[in-house]
């Protein structure tokens, strides 16, 4: 008895002292505040069971300040949320590397896309994508926008006066039919089926891996895959992989078909087209089988979570706030409601109140709330802190779009302070789409079909709560969300 305790003493002591950090990282760490440490198990199982990621991100702000550290079994990760600081981080070409959280993400989204990959991964793939993005192909989608939003508003027909429902499983699936059809090229027509098998496994896939974030033991592989959770992501990793390859395999025969994988496309005048997201990374030539693989998933996921995710956030902010609602809709009609034929392009860049809408409501409640990087070495920031390098940095939107300094009354929902541009705000303090040369591509092809969405939505539909509610608890995982649902019914809109 007596030797099994001894051994086991001495095996822990051993396991620690070699996943213990360096002693100068453990140094200059424990000059910053934080919650209680403790050996292998670092400081996440302190936290009380129940509540949600955000509010105790939110306790540890009000209670450590704008910079505080978290250990995650033996690797310390400083949450920041001063935009002063954060510029050092987002502004320079240094610290592009991911954070090691990334790397939970490896198996389904691979090491090699935009999302993910390292900073020299990144640089090649991000100037290669860049002209998939461009301005041109997001003004040619505006039609197929329009149409999916057209289907979207005669599905929420049957809520029509209900009580409140899961106005989110509307919104993903019309999201994820139109990053399938505009960047894809694969018309997937997720919004005619009652289910779909890959949404539901994004959802136990990014449970999985909050999970998994912060249960030091689950962040092994080999015990991940013994896991009960390890096992059900697995399960569901192999649905949404099939789905990503014949979205790939589809593409692919289409434009065999049509004798366009090794030539360029030409339009009537016999210039060059320029190609869509998966169009050009399967003519390019630059791309592996797995980075093109990697980069569908990478695509698939964030091009419809984060989006579904601000347009449900949005609806919910304008469903609270009915004087604000009405303002946007009588731009709208203004704009929209146009008798000779489909909104333009032009027209939905002209709805700036709706705009501002939007950006106030992603500023409340940001579709990616954190970001994450390595600290390649040590940094000084301008708050007096130093992080040491080999450590990482977790930059909390979701805590600096509430930032009393920068946003008077921040928990208030006020689409007005984005009117003017104040000069005063640093410009790292309002951050969805991150910031410097690692922000999102797409942020552009985002903004737009919010717009539209949005739009449509609110010329058919009032959108009001549901009396007596729950209180929406909000999480992270991978993208905001609501733990439970969002409280809104809908009523048609007299015109």
């Amino acid at each position: 008895m007596w030797l099994f305790i001894i051994v086991t003493v001495l095996v822990f002591f051993y396991i620690y002292k070699i996943i213990s950090p360096p002693r100068r990282i453990y140094e200059l760490a424990e000059k910053i505040p934080g919650p209680t440490f403790y050996p292998i198990i670092g400081s996440t199982r302190v936290f009380p069971s129940g509540k949600s990621n955000l509010e105790i991100a939110t306790e540890c702000y009000e209670q450590f300040g704008s910079v505080f550290r978290i250990w995650i079994s033996n690797k310390v990760v400083f949450i920041l949320s001063d935009p002063d600081d954060i510029e050092v981080f987002l502004s320079q070409t240094k610290h592009l590397d991911k954070s090691f959280s990334y790397r939970l993400l490896d198996s389904w989204l691979g090491d090699t896309n935009l999302l993910t990959s390292n900073a020299d991964i990144w640089r090649t793939h991000r100037k290669l994508l860049t002209p998939s993005f461009h301005f041109k192909i997001v003004e040619k989608a505006v039609p197929m926008m329009f149409r999916n939003a057209e289907i979207l508003c005669d599905k929420l027909q049957k809520e029509v006066d209900q009580s409140a429902f899961n106005i989110e499983k509307y919104i993903e699936k019309s999201t994820l039919d139109i990053i399938g059809e505009i960047a894809m090229g694969i018309k997937l027509d997720t919004q005619s089926y009652a289910n779909s098998d890959y949404l539901d496994s994004v959802k136990v896939l990014s449970a999985s891996l909050l999970s998994r974030f912060v249960s030091p033991w689950l962040q092994s592989e080999t015990i991940f895959k013994l896991s009960k959770t390890g096992r059900d992501y697995f399960e569901n990793l192999k649905v949404i992989k099939d789905e990503g390859q014949k979205v790939i395999q589809q593409r692919k025969k289409l434009l065999r078909e049509n004798h366009e994988v090794f030539d360029e496309e030409k339009n009537d005048n016999g210039r060059k087209k320029l190609k869509p997201f998966l169009d050009f990374i399967l003519t390019q030539g630059n791309f592996s089988d797995n980075e093109i693989e990697n980069e569908v998933q990478a695509f698939m996921f964030a091009g419809h979570d984060t989006t579904k995710s601000a347009i449900s956030f949005c609806l919910y902010c304008l469903a609270n706030h009915q004087e604000i609602q009405d303002k946007a809709v009588k731009e709208i009609q203004e704009t929209i409601m146009n008798p000779e034929g489909e909104p333009t392009y032009n027209d939905f860049l002209s709805l700036k109140y709706l705009e501002n809408v939007i950006k106030e409501s992603m500023r409340l409640y940001s579709p990616v709330p954190f970001i994450s990087r390595k600290i390649d070495e040590d940094v000084e920031l301008p708050s007096g802190y130093v992080l040491p390098g080999g450590s990482y940095a977790h930059i909390s939107i979701f805590l600096t779009h509430r930032n009393d300094k920068y946003f008077k009354e921040p928990k208030k929902f006020i689409p007005e302070r984005f009117e003017e541009r104040d000069n005063k705000r640093n410009p790292y303090a309002y951050i969805p789409f991150s910031a410097g040369p690692r922000n999102c591509i797409g942020q552009k092809f985002a903004m737009l079909e919010m717009r539209i969405i949005i739009a449509m939505l609110l010329l058919k539909y009032q959108f009001s709560l549901v009396e007596n509610a729950d209180p929406v608890v909000i999480e992270s995982s991978l993208v905001l969300r609501s733990r439970n649902k969002l409280p809104i019914k809908i009523r048609k809109r007299n015109i």
